[in-house]
């Protein structure tokens, strides 16, 4: 899930989400994933998480590109 999020912020400078991680989360986490897809599909302009939230992950689980 981390990916993903990741991803989302800014995949080219944390590192892009790779389809097949979705054999990797369980089944609650894969809807709610897709569910991000399908909003994001529907949006007109660019979405992005907000940056307090996307701050958090990164420190966590990308704290070498802080």
């Amino acid at each position: 899930m981390a990916n993903f999020l990741l991803a989302w912020g800014n995949a080219e400078a944390l590192g892009g989400f790779d389809i097949a991680d979705l054999f990797a989360v369980d089944r609650e986490v894969s809807e709610d994933m897709a569910t991000v897809f399908t909003w994001l599909a529907r949006e007109e302009d660019a979405v992005y998480r907000p940056t307090i939230e996307i701050e958090a992950i990164i420190a966590r689980w990308r704290p070498e590109t802080e």
